[in-house]
């Protein structure tokens, strides 16, 4: 004989609150394991999106440099104007006269199907969380400045270099005497050589210190302290540590003037 429907339901119970501690327990150790993971990938899918925008504006130097007898853009700003939007900096290239122009590799880097309109979005890294001296710490650098990457001074930049301190300042002035004449044809390392990164890689190697901690922190975008993404003069693309003050290192180059290396590693910090 089958169990009456009121046996049946004395059979039937829900979750014991031991059993369902037990499942909390679970939930809670996996969300632990996972959420660290998540970040991680996280990080590492806006990493490889800011090495492919950094490509992007490689290719742009290229055709630029080809377009210009291998001329590199020398003017004042030229580190943050050289492409992008205007930013709240309104940081702009000019005439004498005071005329603004157009940043000048915004004509190498179009939006898709517009023929004459630049895509400011690919001067944008996805993790820019800003660093930038001088404004509000989490202000982006893309906001403030219309781009997140800076160029190498020493290529794209001044024509003039600022003294460093009284230690650079034998390098300074053999700098200065090459910069206005600057071309393609003088850099004897492509391979080895910076030609830009994240915003923050420039305060890094730079032998000034910033005033706050807080700025370097948040310029480091990728999760890994003195580590940008950078793009080199022939093409590629490396996530590396930059070191402070070093213009030499075994890995890369600040300094494109061959000639200058080893005055470059007299006055660069014996201690990094």
């Amino acid at each position: 004989m089958g169990m009456s429907i009121d046996e049946r339901r004395s059979t039937q119970h829900g979750f014991t609150l031991i059993e369902l501690l037990v499942v909390i327990a679970i939930i809670a150790v996996l969300m632990a394991v996972l959420i660290p993971t998540l970040g991680y990938a996280r990080n590492l899918a806006r990493r490889a999106v800011c090495g492919s925008k950094l490509r992007q504006i490689g290719l742009a130097w290229q055709i630029y440099l080809d377009d210009h007898q291998g001329r590199f853009y020398q003017a004042p700003n030229a580190n943050l104007n050289y492409g992008g939007w205007k930013g709240l900096a309104r940081v702009q290239p000019e005439t004498p006269d005071g005329k603004l122009l157009p940043r000048p590799l915004n004509p190498y880097v179009k939006v898709p199907g517009v023929a004459d309109e630049p895509d400011a979005q690919v001067f944008r890294c996805p993790a820019d969380r800003g660093g930038v001296p001088g404004y509000f710490f989490r202000e982006k650098a893309f906001r403030t400045n219309g781009t997140s990457y800076q160029t190498n001074i020493f290529l794209i930049g001044q024509d003039k270099c600022d003294m460093f301190s009284l230690r650079t300042a034998p390098l300074d002035e053999q700098i200065d005497a090459r910069l206005k004449d600057m071309t393609v044809k003088k850099v004897a390392s492509p391979s080895r050589l910076c030609l830009m990164g994240d915003f923050g890689w420039v305060n890094q190697w730079m032998p000034r210190d910033l005033p706050f901690l807080e700025w370097k922190k948040l310029a480091e975008w990728h999760g890994k302290a003195d580590f940008h993404n950078m793009a080199f003069l022939d093409g590629h693309i490396a996530f590396m540590r930059i070191r402070k003050g070093i213009y030499v290192a075994n890995d890369y180059a600040v300094l494109p003037f061959r000639d200058l290396y080893g005055l470059a590693q007299q006055v660069q910090d014996p201690n990094k």
